[in-house]
């Protein structure tokens, strides 16, 4: 039988890293949860995508996040925030995904009462891509906080086997945590229909932060040599400049670019389906540690080939030769072969492109990951105690 809803009618709390990830990432799973009968509210950090958070049918509350702060206070303030917003609601489930709301989030629901806990590793982000001192020092203590959230948690799930390899060599981590692998956040391919790619001109797309580790610097430098050297193609990076970010690239630096005219410069867009409709091929040479990047899956399922890297989360996108290419990371020189390939050979992009739209529907659509993930939570399987599913 069911059980009633926390004391806010609240049965599942996610603790969100942004109210965009929330809305377009984590969308299609609230309303599975909503058609199992249970209500969602979430912590949001912010209001850009607030409105569209509403409209899921989500209740909302506001939470302090910083999300590059390392201050002890700061984040013991956070902390303490964090457990007494949670106790006031009183939910039945937590789901925290993201760093912060993970490593704080999970402590503070146990601790204000919640017994069911999971925690959703979208990527490991920077800290496991950079090799200083300093980024030493901050990966073992995440390294420690995920093994105790992960211990204290039903269930960690990961977007790519790579990520939880990682984690995995931590004893504390693979003692306590119970882990599974799911295929990313998924795309609805009704939300991204095929539609044939154009190739005349050939026009390759870049979508995401403006970060170093995205491959964005690497995409202009590609972008400029096959500009030298051939007519027919056309380069578009949607995104902006994410200063807050020891690894964002600054607004001097994409004004240089946008005064030189190679790549055209449209911003942060709300929407990407028109660009990807106009676009030939997706290119995301990344090397951020990402989980798996929604952008290449609403790329695969427009029909779009892709070219990525060969890098966790990149590489489980792509079967080399067939949907699209795997370039070296970091490696500019690889990305224009890459890329000049679909130039001399414009039949490539729609072969490749419907062959990603077949993987789209065999393994990355958001109704396949939304039960691979239903299926690890009791919350969402009533009648069946938690011992039943261990």
């Amino acid at each position: 039988m069911r059980k009633e809803s926390g004391a806010n009618g609240t049965d599942v709390l996610f603790i969100a890293a942004n109210t965009r990830s929330l809305a377009v990432n984590r969308g299609a799973f609230i309303r599975a949860l909503q058609a199992r009968g249970l209500s969602v509210g979430a912590l949001v950090p912010d209001e850009e995508f607030l409105r569209e958070v509403h409209a899921l049918g989500v209740v909302t509350w506001h939470y302090p996040l910083e999300r590059h702060s390392m201050g002890v206070g700061g984040e013991l303030s956070r902390f303490l925030a964090l457990r007494r917003l949670i106790r006031q609601i009183a939910p039945r489930a937590v789901f925290a995904y993201s760093v912060k709301p993970i490593v704080l989030g999970i402590p503070a629901a146990r601790l204000a009462g919640v017994a069911e806990t999971y925690c959703l590793a979208t990527g490991l982000g920077y800290l496991y891509g950079r090799h200083d001192r300093r980024t030493r020092w901050i990966r073992r203590v995440v390294d420690g906080c995920y093994a105790v959230s992960g211990g204290l948690s039903r269930t960690f799930f990961f977007q790519n086997p790579d990520d939880r390899n990682e984690l995995q060599q931590l004893a504390l981590f693979r003692r306590f945590a119970r882990s599974v692998v799911v295929n990313g956040s998924g795309v609805d391919p009704d939300e991204y229909p095929f539609s044939e790619p154009p190739v005349s001109p050939v026009r390759f797309l870049f979508m995401g932060r403006f970060l170093q580790e995205k491959g964005i610097r690497e995409f202009v430098a590609a972008a400029r040599q096959l500009a030298g050297q051939t007519t027919g193609a056309e380069f578009v990076a949607l995104g902006d400049t994410d200063e807050s970010t020891v690894n964002g690239v600054g607004a001097a630096e994409v004004a240089a670019w946008r005064k030189e005219g190679v790549v055209t410069l449209p911003g942060k867009v709300r929407d990407v389906r028109s660009h990807l409709q106009a676009a030939s091929v997706m290119v995301l040479p990344s090397y951020y540690r990402e989980g798996i990047p929604r952008s290449l899956l609403e790329a695969m399922s427009t029909g779009r080939a892709v070219i990525t890297c060969d890098s966790p989360g990149c590489r489980e996108t792509v079967i080399d030769g067939v949907n699209g290419w795997l370039i070296r990371p970091g490696d500019a020189a690889d990305l224009a072969r890459r890329m000049q390939a679909f130039v001399s050979d414009p039949r490539l992009i729609g072969r490749m492109g419907r062959a990603g739209r077949a993987m789209v529907l065999e393994r990355f659509t958001t109704d396949f990951v939304n039960r691979q993930m239903l299926e690890e939570m009791p919350i969402a399987n009533m009648g069946q105690p938690l011992g039943d599913l261990a």
